[in-house]
């Protein structure tokens, strides 16, 4: 009886030796926890079966990407239209920018959204004017332009980006552009212009920036070239802009539809429009987003817009930890502002909106949108929830 009982044993043994390649191969399974049993250095050296192989070359972790643990997550914040600046006339009025930042200092402007803007890892505007002295006025309605100074208003709100790409980089000629440039240049902040792209690098990733603006040929723009340069620069983020569409239109035109689609086709992986001065719908194509009209910011061209809803959009970006693997569509997220406290007028001081004006001006977007069941509103109250009543 003691023999079967011994050999039933043995026959058991060498099946779970089979059965259990992981045990066998020098681990130890407890409760389902596996317990490594790597040799140590003489173990390894006196096991002929190792055929003289190196221990350091045994022992050597896996090479890591160049971006080591898990994926990186990037918050980019985009605004839409900022004038730091007016005309002539607009200087030498008490309502203008000129004399509201005169008595409020640089830090205004932004000073209601600095908290959010500062949080992010990529503040992205779109630049509408100059600064410059130059007096070299193109003949047009409007020319707007500040000091070189004012580039403070932008380091003070957290703006670390913005487009040049619009009809208002032009207002004062080729030395309005060179003193623009070289004033962002000097605060460090990059700029995108058309025809010339950008980088911008946070947390070891690189995000390619391009900006297009009027004339469209044909209701058409290919950046494929732009992008295909940006890639080879390492970029794993695309963000193309876009100054486009109608003044004061709500509506997204067919022309926007039809660059937006085709920049998303050549590779962007969000595209940010601006121009009609108005918050404009959503798209949600292919699983990326373009949003049409962000409206305005900090204009300093106004001195009282009829139309004071606007919006920021946050675009939340998952990049892999793998260099190799493409970054996933991003999540996309709406922070609601009004452009002033004031009921006429206006500060120049965005605000962001909050309880139902903040549902307002979301459903008012989500009813010119396309493709785009429901936008949400991103936490920036605290952690309080706004509910739909």
């Amino acid at each position: 009886m003691s023999r079967r009982i011994s050999a039933f044993y043995i026959i058991m043994c060498m099946l779970l030796c089979v059965l259990s390649p992981t045990a066998a191969a020098g681990s130890i399974i407890i409760e389902d926890e596996l317990i490594s049993a790597e040799p140590t250095a003489d173990a390894f050296a006196e096991n002929p079966q190792n055929g003289g192989a190196d221990l350091a070359a045994y022992q050597q972790p896996p090479a890591q990407s160049e971006y080591p643990g898990d994926a990186i997550q990037i918050v980019v914040t985009a605004g839409g239209d900022v004038t730091l600046g007016c005309t002539q006339k607009q200087s030498e009025s008490e309502a203008g920018f000129t004399n509201v930042i005169k008595q409020n200092g640089y830090s205004w402007p932004f000073s209601a959204l600095s908290e959010i803007l500062s949080a992010d890892d990529l503040t992205l505007v779109n630049f509408e004017g100059t600064l410059t002295e130059s007096d070299d006025a193109h003949e047009k309605l409007y020319n707007f332009k500040g000091p070189a100074d004012y580039v403070n208003i932008l380091t003070a709100g957290s703006v670390d980006a913005v487009n040049l790409a619009n009809n208002h980089f032009h207002d004062y000629g080729e030395q309005g552009k060179v003193d623009t440039k070289a004033a962002l240049a000097d605060a460090g902040i990059k700029y995108c212009a058309e025809g010339e792209p950008t980088v911008y690098e946070t947390k070891g990733v690189k995000i390619g920036l391009i900006g297009n603006t009027f004339p469209y040929t044909n209701g058409q723009r290919d950046i494929k070239k732009s992008v295909a340069a940006l890639r080879e620069q390492g970029c794993r983020i695309i963000i193309a802009s876009f100054h486009w569409g109608s003044e004061y239109e709500a509506k997204f035109t067919g022309e926007q539809r039809s660059i937006g689609r085709a920049a998303i086709d050549a590779g962007a992986d969000v595209v940010i429009g601006h121009h009609p001065h108005v918050l404009q719908g959503v798209e949600l194509y292919k699983g990326k987003y373009i949003i049409y009209s962000l409206g305005n910011l900090v204009f300093g061209g106004n001195v009282n817009p009829e139309d004071k809803d606007a919006f920021l959009a946050r675009v939340t970006f998952t990049v892999p930890a793998d260099i190799a693997e493409a970054t996933p569509p991003p999540v996309f997220e709406m922070i609601p502002i009004r452009l002033t406290e004031l009921a006429k007028g206006t500060d120049y001081r965005p605000v962001p909106a909050v309880g139902q004006e903040a549902l307002r001006i979301r459903d008012r977007a989500l009813r010119l949108s396309k493709e785009v069941n429901t936008i949400e509103i991103a936490d920036i109250y605290n952690n309080i929830t706004i509910e739909d009543e």
